[in-house]
């Protein structure tokens, strides 16, 4: 299997065919990839968020801000509590190196603090109504009972309240618009810290 290129790999692969990229092209490709590879260990745990932040120190603001939005990019509504945690140390690190002038530590914290409430409320609004449904389905025995047809045979399955609250559509229903609902203002908040940046 031939070996993936990186994107400096390919742009000098282009620069020697048509000899058209400037030296600042050269240094911000450079740069670019510089990044890349920090934040590719960053994300594997291999140099921690005070490494990050030593390696970045003396960056240019758009290098910094590149750093910055790749993080943030990475944001989603799926990361676990750890890996969000991470991330959001990495920003506010970089945050941090910018000129006093462009740095806005606290409102791009606050703005990622949004972030994990807004992922709180859901998981505790997801968690009230599951809860009300088990009891639900607890208390209605028919509720946990399955009909398959297998051929010419109809098979009743005994499912655990875990299982019918899967196959309950009332369930599934709330689950699928609650993500939605969710994953748009989680967006939106993205969206807002993205403007932050600067």
């Amino acid at each position: 299997m031939a070996k993936l290129k990186s994107a400096f790999e390919i742009a000098m692969e282009k620069a020697n065919k048509i000899n058209k990229l400037s030296p600042e092209e050269m240094k911000k490709i450079k740069e670019e990839e510089k990044i890349r590879s920090l934040l590719a260990k960053f994300y594997k745990r291999q140099i921690t968020t005070n490494d990050l932040w030593q390696k970045l120190k003396g960056s240019k603001p758009a290098a910094l801000n590149n750093a910055q939005l790749t993080l943030i990019n990475s944001l989603s509504f799926k990361n676990s509590p750890y890996e969000f945690e991470l991330k959001k140390e990495g920003i506010l690190a970089i945050e941090t190196l910018k000129d006093k002038k462009y740095q806005n530590v606290s409102t791009v914290e606050s703005i990622l603090n949004e972030l994990i409430l807004l992922k709180e409320n859901y998981n505790n609004i997801k968690e009230t109504i599951a809860n009300k449904l088990k009891k639900e389905i607890e208390n209605d025995p028919q509720a946990r009972i399955k009909t398959i047809k297998q051929g010419d045979k109809i098979v009743v399955m005994h499912l655990s309240i875990e299982e019918a609250l899967n196959e309950n559509p009332q369930w599934k229903n709330f689950s699928k618009k609650h993500e939605e609902e969710f994953s748009q203002k989680f967006k939106n908040i993205i969206e807002k810290l993205k403007g932050e940046i600067k």
